[in-house]
């Protein structure tokens, strides 16, 4: 234990699971996707207050922003996972860094029997 540090928080959100049309090819932005994303953001403790949940970040609030984002029409999977990561730390703070992770299910790779992921860390 460090005594001189107020340490921090991880708040992870894992598994998410979103229906969107994502991707470059046209069947992905026609049909759409099945994608799965992780969120981890570690949270300052510095002015935390036991007990006191307007000095925490709801789950539910870094929920609702990740699914606005994910509504959109995007491209990549690295566009997406770098607009919630800056969403995430314009809104709160005292997050000190956000790391999302998305992966698409069943992505339209000839041959391929398994997921793709993109993870972002800032």
């Amino acid at each position: 234990m460090c005594r001189n540090s107020s340490g921090f928080f991880n708040i992870s959100l894992e598994k998410l699971t979103f229906y969107g049309k994502i991707g470059v090819f046209e069947q992905e932005r026609t049909v759409g996707n099945e994608f799965l994303i992780d969120c981890k953001v570690k949270v300052s403790t510095e002015d935390f207050e036991p007990e006191n949940l307007d000095s925490s970040i709801s789950y539910a609030s870094i929920f609702e922003e990740i699914a606005a984002i994910m509504s959109q029409d995007w491209k990549l999977l690295e566009s997406v996972a770098m607009a919630i990561a800056r969403k995430l730390l314009s809104r709160w703070p005292q997050i000190l860094n956000v790391s999302v992770k998305i992966t698409k299910v069943a992505p339209p790779i000839s041959g391929i029997q398994g997921q793709c992921s993109v993870e972002y860390v800032i």
